[in-house]
């Protein structure tokens, strides 16, 4: 009998505590009870968000002005090399053959030239004498038609008079015309050698000038040819980093001065000594990006300057306003961020996914930027500070239509605490804060995730018409 008791009072027992836990249970069920928060003071930075891809300060290609197959490749990708240093050599004997048949053009052309010249010169001296020529016979022939002409006139007063024969007087007329044309022959032929004298010499003149630039052209191929022969040894032009190799060893590549392909490229080098981002904007942020960017960084009051320059004026924006410096994060390297300064603000707007984006061009600040080129990067404007304002958590705020409020906690009849829902006139937000103008005081407690009522007090609301 007692050993029942015991067993029934034992399960009474567990009953009474299963029922205490699960009634304690259900008073801190947070899905019932919701979570409590204040609204505290505190500052809030609004920033603007884009995102782009690293870049070198510019890219540059080189091409070789020679021809040949490729001997020895000196780098490889990655590598950091200085103006003067050899990056690919390619066997010399093709250009080595050009040069001497370039070589044998040269001198064909000096000795057509030097030609030109002589003719030019001996011209020069016989054509005023052909002309001086073509007077003297003039001169002669105008004489004897003088002399003719006279006889001719005597006989025909002496045949009117009967005095002369008629042979006499066919003999003077015939001497006569004879002369006469002797005379125009002669004028002709002073007027042919005029005309030689100055038609001849131009041309002589002109063979010159032919055969000297046939000569300079032949010149500068023989020098261009001595180039690409010292272009078969291919050197950086810039300081920058291996960014990719486009060519193999015993590959065959073509000349970026001959033909119409422009050339092999052979490899492309980043000059790193500047690396920047450049972020795509929304058209609805643009404006605020403007008014933190520096002057020279404005559509409007940009100017060309030399990368030293625009270095400079980064370093100074920095120290002048630092609040003012985009923040720069890369997958590649979550746990630091790099600092960069807005360089360019782009004018003309693109169009992304059907809406509008401005490029901005962010410099970055910093060491060891080289490894960051060709990362996609997530960029943070600070556009605007605000200090000691109000701030709640977005998850508080609700909304109809234009109005907003929140809700704060009230203590209920069954003990739980229920919630008053209160309008509030919202400033800016971070995303995670947003800044209350009005309808609640800092410290205030509210509503982050507000209560559920169980069955039973939904059921007890309505009845009240609550």
């Amino acid at each position: 009998m007692n050993r029942k008791l015991i067993i029934g009072g034992g399960i009474g027992l567990v009953v009474v505590v299963g029922l205490v836990l699960l009634t304690r249970r259900s008073i801190s069920n947070p899905w019932l009870d919701g979570e409590k928060g204040q609204a505290k003071l505190g500052n809030l930075v609004i920033p603007v968000t884009a995102t782009g891809t690293v870049q070198a300060n510019k890219f540059v290609t080189i091409k070789s002005k020679a021809s040949g197959q490729v001997d020895r490749i000196h780098v490889v990708e990655g590598q950091m090399v200085d103006v003067g240093d050899v990056l690919v050599e390619l066997d010399p004997v093709d250009e080595k053959r050009n040069l001497e048949s370039f070589a044998a053009n040269l001198d064909r052309a000096r000795s057509a030239y030097e030609k030109a010249k002589i003719a030019l010169e001996n011209q020069e001296r016989d054509l005023p004498l052909q002309t001086r020529s073509a007077e003297a016979r003039l001169r002669d022939a105008e004489a004897r038609y003088k002399e003719a002409a006279f006889r001719w006139e005597k006989v025909k007063g002496y045949l009117e008079g009967n005095v002369a024969s008629d042979i006499e007087g066919i003999s003077a007329e015939s001497a006569y015309h004879v002369a006469r044309a002797a005379r125009d022959l002669a004028a002709v032929g002073l007027e042919q050698a005029r005309n030689n004298e100055e038609i001849l010499l131009k041309s002589a003149k002109q063979d010159v000038v032919q055969a000297e630039a046939t000569y300079t052209a032949a010149q500068k191929d023989l020098d261009e040819a001595k180039l690409r022969l010292d272009e078969t040894t291919i050197r950086a032009r810039t300081n920058g980093m291996v960014y990719n190799i486009m060519i193999h060893q015993g590959e065959m590549i073509q000349s970026g001065t001959q033909g119409f392909t422009g050339g092999t490229p052979v490899m492309t080098l980043a000059d790193i000594s500047a690396v920047y981002v450049m972020a795509q904007v929304d058209e609805a942020d643009i404006g605020a990006i403007r008014k933190i960017a520096p002057d020279y960084a404005r559509p409007g009051s940009s100017t060309k300057m030399s990368d030293e320059e625009y270095a400079r004026l980064a370093e100074q924006y920095l120290n002048e306003f630092e609040g003012r410096a985009v923040e720069v994060t890369v997958e590649a390297y979550r746990g630091q961020t790099y600092r960069g300064v807005i360089e360019r603000i782009l004018p003309e707007p693109q169009r992304v996914n059907n809406a509008l984006a401005f490029n901005v061009r962010v410099r970055l600040v910093g060491d060891d930027l080289q490894q960051l080129v060709g990362l996609q990067a997530d960029l943070a404007f600070t556009t605007e500070k605000l200090e000691d304002v109000v701030l709640v958590k977005n998850e508080a705020l609700f909304s109809e239509g234009r109005d907003c409020f929140i809700y704060v906690p009230v203590k209920l009849s069954s003990g739980r605490w229920g919630e008053e829902k209160k309008p509030v006139r919202i400033g800016v937000t971070d995303g995670a804060y947003t800044e209350i103008i009005s309808g609640v005081d800092a410290g205030q407690e509210i509503w982050v995730r507000r209560p559920r009522q169980t069955e039973r007090e939904r059921q007890e609301s309505e009845k009240a018409g609550l």
